[in-house]
């Protein structure tokens, strides 16, 4: 069998892309169903996943295990406007990150991360950021890991009607 192999992933893997979401998806609506909804028809359509692979700040790097996409990486190059105590950053954001259950804990993650971050580098950026739901707690530990560490904490509160 071929071996594991992280690369860009192609226009023509949309089934297979939304499969991988899809599981991404599910795990998300199935603990915050009152965040997350089943959508009504594609969640995310051909021209929006040929749009990240070849935008020109993005991009979807997949696992490819023997022909199989065991997971992937959704990269977005983002710019951080600047602000009278801050200066202007340009990063690297991981917008999604899935492996499929059948392919974990096999280190696909950590591949996962290792090849954003050349991402990240080979474009010039020093920094690469995601954001992670609290409730998810294998994500937590599994970026903290690979080095990632809290920068920011976001809370929130619900509004008891009036």
């Amino acid at each position: 069998m071929p071996p594991l192999i992280i690369r860009p992933a192609r226009p023509d893997e949309h089934a297979a892309l939304c499969a991988l979401f899809a599981e991404l998806d599910r795990f998300h609506r199935e603990v915050r169903p009152d965040i997350f909804v089943e959508p009504e028809g594609p969640a995310r359509s051909p021209e929006l996943i040929a749009g990240l692979i070849e935008g020109p700040g993005s991009t979807i790097l997949v696992a490819d295990d023997g022909g199989v996409l065991a997971g992937l990486a959704t990269l977005i190059e983002r710019t951080i406007a600047a602000n009278p105590v801050r200066p202007e950053r340009r990063i690297a954001e991981i917008d999604n990150l899935v492996v499929m259950p059948g392919h974990r804990r096999r280190g696909i993650a950590g591949l996962l991360l290792r090849h954003a971050e050349d991402w990240a580098r080979g474009r010039g950026i020093v920094s690469l950021e995601l954001g992670v739901w609290e409730f998810n707690a294998g994500a937590v530990a599994c970026y903290e890991a690979a080095g990632f560490a809290p920068t920011t904490r976001r809370l929130s509160r619900a509004v008891a009607p009036a």
